[in-house]
């Protein structure tokens, strides 16, 4: 979102830029390597589901939570609502298409090709967070960028 409103372009950019955003901030390493080897080792499908449902809906909610907390920000009181959202949903695109490309049995061809590219998008050094200190880690920077919104900071 913050992105968004620098930019110009309206909608159909700020979403361009926000996948841009969401697979350049997949190569720093952020504590969710560990819950994808968790999801990922998973012995069969309905495992999978039960392991990655709760966290989807979890992160949903809580993205949902800040998106609607920063659209009343007067950092971003400018931008048009529709430029604030396809920042936000570009953001968050890649993981929905990796999300349907692991709920399909045999995805196409074109959806196997961007999770190759989100993959290898990832960081792939020795992770230096867990996953509870990735946790605190993403919060302290997403609390961060609030307080910064509201100029609080």
């Amino acid at each position: 979102m913050f992105l968004a409103s620098s930019i110009s372009g309206g909608p159909v950019s700020a979403l361009c830029l926000g996948v841009a955003s969401h697979l350049a901030l997949d190569a720093i390493p952020h504590g969710d390597a560990g819950i994808g080897h968790w999801v990922h080792s998973s012995p069969n499908h309905v495992t999978k589901l039960k392991r990655l449902l709760p966290m989807v809906f979890a992160d949903q909610i809580l993205g949902a939570g800040v998106f609607f907390l920063l659209l009343s920000s007067p950092f971003l009181a400018s931008t048009s609502f529709w430029t604030l959202f396809g920042g936000a949903f570009g953001s968050i695109l890649p993981d929905y298409l990796t999300g349907i490309r692991d709920l399909l049995t045999k995805p196409p061809k074109w959806l196997e090709s961007i999770h190759r590219l989100h993959q290898k998008c990832h960081y792939r050094g020795k992770e230096p967070f867990t996953i509870l200190t990735g946790l605190i880690f993403q919060s302290l920077l997403v609390g961060l960028f609030i307080l910064i919104s509201f100029r609080v900071i």
